[in-house]
């Protein structure tokens, strides 16, 4: 395709190189990316000015892999096209967006600290159900009716490149998958690799304190996760916000006027989708729902509150998409958690329980370990750590948020990265004083499993569905459900 027929296809491509004259138009395109190492023949480059990494020191790199025609904010020369005045973020993902094609009918993207990966495989879920061929695409990859999680080329964003993403997007429309459920990272949105995307509808779950090393302050971090709302979504889309948490209820009244089909849940009194009772029985809820004039009940088997918000508000937005309520509702007695998220692990010679959640954020932590108290007969232990070059303010607050919901905090290594993993245990320590302080995350789940008796219960909190452990540049395979499981067989086996 030509570089001149991208642009005609879109409306606000083509009003940016209106006003550019250049020789350039002609240029035969084969492929669009912004990984200088990713180029080959023909492709179209993107020099990007990124948070890390700057693309305009990689344009000879791109020529000699292939590119014939760069587009840049600051560099200029031959076959560059330079563009000092636009968002070049935003006009790659339009680019991606053009040259992929054509997308799943209804995409509808979730947005929100916690509860993002699990509302999306939730509402994958429930499509499924309704026999519609259906996929979810996230932190866990990308998963397709009856099909496990793949990881094509997402290099674990849990937004995906826009190359890669409307890539992607192509591939589901053409194996006929109808309905897509997305999460939408605030990195994502604030770093425009969503625009081009059709979204038919958008879910808030909350907000709390997580990636304020990129964002900043509180206030730039809400402002970016409005962005889906305010950026992305077209008259007549369907809005589900949770109006129980507090940056929900504020983004509602911030875009109430706006015409959206809004089904917002909770408890709150103005929520379309309310949460009438909730009684938990062992480990399933006991749930009446009620919409308009109709009160539902039905059975969720999971543990924790938090997952009834996420089973609500997928059951929020599905509703939206005109599916019965009846269906919908009582179809969240089938469906299950995501992988890493409250994954019960059993099978402790002390009958003892082990959870794995992806609980990585204060607000998180605690929310898993409050649900958690609710089952507790015996003594609470609570292993984490805090992942290395991230946002150092959290973690003295999940020490505390430990401390004070825990009979007994295990403090480890999550992901150190290049960072001093002793350095990174010592600012949790802080909030922490009474923790036991365990180095390597194997040896704390082995020593964690070995302190179990009857009755107490184990949260392994902080990597979830992860598979790799990521120790200076290295990622190193790393299953906290594979140690916790082997550890538990080598303690019946007496090892």
């Amino acid at each position: 395709m030509e570089f001149k027929d991208l642009i005609n296809k879109n409306f606000e491509l083509k009003k940016i190189f209106n006003k550019i004259d250049i020789n350039l138009f002609n240029k035969e395109i084969s492929g669009i990316t912004s990984n200088s190492k990713k180029v080959k023949k023909n492709f179209l480059f993107f020099a990007i000015k990124g948070h890390l990494n700057n693309g305009n020191n990689y344009i000879d790199e791109a020529k000699k892999n292939g590119s014939t025609l760069i587009l840049s904010s600051e560099t200029e020369g031959l076959n560059i096209i330079t563009l000092p005045n636009v968002n070049l973020s935003k006009i790659y993902s339009l680019f991606c967006s053009v040259f992929y094609g054509k997308q799943p009918a209804n995409i509808i993207g979730v947005t929100g600290t916690n509860g993002k990966t699990s509302v999306v495989e939730f509402c994958r879920q429930i499509w499924d159900l309704a026999g519609w061929k259906s996929a979810s695409m996230g932190t866990l990859g990308t998963k397709i009716s009856g099909e496990v999680y793949y990881h094509s080329e997402t290099e674990n964003l849990t937004t995906y490149d826009p190359s890669i993403l409307h890539k992607e997007l192509s591939h589901l429309n053409e194996i006929d998958v109808s309905h897509l459920s997305m999460e939408a990272s605030s990195h994502g949105l604030k770093q425009k690799r969503l625009n081009g995307v059709n979204f038919c509808g958008g879910v808030f779950t909350n907000l709390s304190h997580d990636h304020l090393d990129y964002h900043k302050s509180f206030q730039d971090y809400f402002e970016t996760k409005k962005t889906l709302f305010t950026d992305h979504l077209k008259p007549g889309a369907i809005v589900a916000i949770n109006l129980d948490d507090e940056f929900g209820y504020k983004l509602f009244k911030e875009i109430k006027n706006k015409p959206f089909y809004f089904i917002n849940y909770g408890r709150h009194k103005l929520a379309n989708l309310k949460i009438i009772q909730a009684n938990q029985l062992n480990k399933f809820w006991q749930l009446k729902i009620q919409y308009k004039e109709n009160i539902i009940e039905t059975n969720l088997g999971m543990v924790g509150e938090f997952q009834v918000y996420n089973a609500i508000a997928s059951a929020a937005i599905c509703i939206g998409l005109n599916m019965d309520q009846n269906f919908v509702l009582k179809s969240l007695s089938y469906i299950k958690n995501a992988p890493g998220r409250m994954q019960i692990l059993d099978g402790h010679p002390e009958d003892a329980l082990v959870v794995i959640d992806y609980a990585h954020t204060p607000d998180a932590l605690e929310k898993t370990l409050k649900s958690l108290k609710s089952h507790l007969k015996g003594n609470l232990y609570t292993l984490f750590g805090c992942g290395g070059e991230r946002d150092i303010t959290k973690r003295e607050i999940m020490g505390k948020v430990s401390e004070l919901n825990s009979n007994f905090t295990i403090v480890t290594d999550d992901n150190p990265r290049k960072e001093s993993a002793e350095k990174i245990r010592k600012d949790i320590l802080k909030g922490s004083p009474n923790a036991i302080e365990v180095s390597g995350r194997d040896n704390a789940i082995k020593k964690a499993i070995s302190l179990l008796k009857n009755n107490d219960i184990l949260l392994i909190a902080g990597k979830g569905h992860e598979t790799t452990q990521t120790i200076g540049t290295e990622s190193l395979p790393f299953d906290d459900f594979s140690v916790a499981k082997l550890a538990i067989e080598n303690l019946k086996n007496g090892i």
